[in-house]
């Protein structure tokens, strides 16, 4: 991969990740790449309904391409000295093993963010309406070899803007999105859509040895500097005090309880209904703080 160590960081929609690049960006040894690309990622598997994919939904023309593909996308500096590239494609949490097939070197960071908190925040996102200007924009990215990909995702995205939004999805697409979309309301979408996120990356997870997996929890993180300097003693880097100035500048702690504010009784019920069970085990695991 030109050199470059790759670090994937899994985490469902809305779960921090975007922030989380943010910070660990400012080290001059970390290159990202910029946006999800999930065009990259289903390459050759672009008539697979989901993204579910597993090891098996990889040949060696697909490794190629991907390895080839994803150091072309990274907004680098002249100023790094570039050792790992890191990339968070959300739906890359219902596909770890499919990513360590392509990469078996990677190291992986697995975020954890409570699973009301992530609905809340999902269900904004998929009753907000999509810009035209951001899909013109996000078109600009699709090479031509992933035109199936390119048209899937001006069909999804026309739905949103002409049509009732529940023809439409929002983030990670595991396996049933679109009868659930259709059948269900969307707190129960979301809820269901954090769940699948969870449960596949953590089992899939297990494929990866556990050198090259590091947990971090969400609210700790956003509480505890020290988490992100255990998070940057695990990728290797040297320059830890610029990343710690970065999240220090950009970390919002008083936004994690946004959820008990805003999701109704009613609402709170039926995610509860869904998520609490995944909820227990990762709060017994230590990979979510206990509710106060």
């Amino acid at each position: 991969m030109s050199g470059l160590t790759p670090v994937f960081l899994i985490g469902a929609g809305r779960s921090g990740t975007k922030f989380l690049r943010s910070v660990l960006s400012a080290s001059r040894y970390v290159v990202s790449v910029p946006y999800d690309v999930g065009y990259v990622w289903r390459y050759g598997n672009e008539s697979v309904p989901h993204d579910e994919l597993l090891p098996s939904h990889v040949n060696a023309s697909i490794k190629k391409y991907i390895r080839n593909e994803l150091p072309k996308l990274v907004d680098s500096a002249s100023t790094k000295k570039p050792l790992f590239l890191l990339e968070k494609s959300v739906p890359n949490s219902l596909r770890p093993a499919f990513l360590y097939e392509i990469y078996p070197e990677a190291k992986f960071i697995h975020l954890v963010r409570d699973g009301r908190a992530v609905t809340e925040s999902s269900i904004r996102q998929w009753k907000s309406s999509p810009e035209r200007g951001y899909l013109l924009k996000k078109l600009r990215y699709f090479p031509l070899k992933n035109y199936r990909y390119a048209i899937w995702y001006i069909v999804n995205m026309l739905k949103g803007i002409f049509l009732k939004r529940g023809q439409m999805t929002w983030g990670p697409r595991y396996n049933g999105i679109d009868e659930d979309a259709r059948a269900l309301t969307v707190e129960l979408v979301c809820a269901r859509q954090w769940r699948k996120c969870i449960e596949i990356a953590e089992e899939q997870l297990k494929v990866v040895p556990k050198s090259q997996v590091f947990d971090i929890n969400y609210d700790k993180m956003m509480e505890d500097e020290s988490v992100i300097r255990e998070l940057v003693d695990f990728i290797g880097l040297e320059d830890a005090e610029q990343v710690l100035e970065r999240f220090k500048i950009t970390v919002q702690p008083t936004n994690k309880d946004k959820w008990r504010r805003s999701l109704t009784k009613g609402q709170l019920e039926e995610v509860n209904g869904e998520v609490a069970g995944t909820i227990e085990k990762l709060m017994k695991q230590g990979k979510l703080s206990q509710s106060k």
